[in-house]
């Protein structure tokens, strides 16, 4: 994922949001999911390379799955801050974000698919914790597993064959705002120039001098 901090000179600083996370842990599930399942197997005793890589990365606001998605399929949710945010320093504030990850998995038989949708879960526990860094998109310092269970099938119909995983965790996010950023007046940006850069220099300067008598 491409970086997403604005440049330094910004006026408005850094806008965090959700999705930023959501995609950000998306993104290094990915990438690390095919090591993790191979390393699963080899310490499992099974053959390498069956168990598949999962197929379909979504984000949204509630785990769910549609008929029509290809599983295995993770889903990220983010429903908000896990506690207020805290000043860094500058007017930068920090804070700790909910970050919830899917896993739905099928197989031949209800065994299977309960074993696949437990190692998927495994790997993803795993990945959030020794990967806490996420991606390059901000900066996360911090990923503190909290839960991990494996019931709530979302299609009850289908619970014979398919089985679900559910992470959540905690996330450190450096840089979610700045209050002492943003412009003095409502005037949209260029969005030909670097937003929040193009802005005039400042013409006059009032400043109010009081003198203060010694007693």
């Amino acid at each position: 994922m491409s970086q997403l901090y604005p440049p330094r000179e910004s006026i408005f600083g850094p806008i965090f949001d959700g999705s930023v996370l959501t995609r950000a842990a998306l993104a290094t599930l990915r990438a690390w999911y095919p090591t993790y399942i191979r390393e699963v197997e080899i310490q499992r005793g099974y053959q390498t390379k069956k168990i598949p890589s999962p197929r379909t990365y979504v984000e949204r606001w509630r785990f769910d799955s549609y008929p029509d998605e290809q599983l295995p399929i993770v889903v990220a949710v983010c429903p908000g801050m896990a506690a207020p945010p805290t000043a860094a320093g500058d007017g930068i504030m920090g804070g700790w974000w909910i970050l919830g990850v899917g896993v739905i998995a099928a197989a031949n038989t209800e065994e299977n698919s309960e074993r696949l949708a437990k190692i998927y879960g495994a790997c993803a526990r795993e990945i959030l914790e020794q990967k806490s860094y996420l991606d390059d998109s901000w900066e996360f310092s911090g990923v503190n597993v909290v839960d991990e269970t494996y019931n709530d099938i979302p299609d009850i119909e289908q619970s014979r064959t398919m089985r679900a995983a559910y992470v959540i965790a905690r996330v450190r996010v450096e840089n979610i705002t700045s209050k002492y950023g943003g412009p003095a007046y409502p005037d949209p940006p260029d969005p030909e120039t670097q937003p929040g850069t193009d802005w005039p220099d400042v013409q006059t300067v009032f400043v109010d001098v009081q003198q203060i008598e010694e007693e």
